[in-house]
């Protein structure tokens, strides 16, 4: 009985956990994009959201990447207190077959003009 009721109140954890997850994911702003600016903020959007001030980036480097079928990019963001986030991405539409190079590409070319706009380097690099 007892084996009963720690697997009820385990699974009980985990449900609400879940629903925790679900509703914070359903709740944040701009959920489909790979990332955006906000407020001078770049918002590179995984679980949590990872929120960097434009003054504090040093550069940023995106990378090409195929995979399967299809292709992924990363975005290392490099900041002037020599921390680097690193985010994977493909993009921010919905496909129900494989991420081209150019759907990568037009997530990166959303946000390069506020890139430019504030002098900060970027680089694309195709592996």
């Amino acid at each position: 009985m007892s084996n009963y009721l720690i697997i009820l109140v385990i699974s009980g954890l985990v449900l609400i956990f879940s629903s925790i997850v679900l509703i914070h994911l359903f709740v944040r702003k701009n959920t489909m994009e790979c990332f955006y600016v906000e407020n001078e903020i770049l918002c590179l959007n995984s679980l949590p959201t990872k929120s960097i001030p434009l003054s504090e980036i040093a550069r940023v480097e995106f990378f090409l990447s195929p995979i399967r079928m299809g292709y992924k990019g990363q975005i290392k963001v490099h900041m002037k207190n020599a921390k680097i986030v690193k985010r994977y991405f493909q993009t921010s539409k919905i496909a129900f077959y494989p991420t081209t190079k150019t759907m990568v590409l037009d997530e990166i070319a959303k946000l390069t003009p506020f890139l430019d706009k504030h002098s900060i380097p970027y680089t694309i690099q195709h592996n």
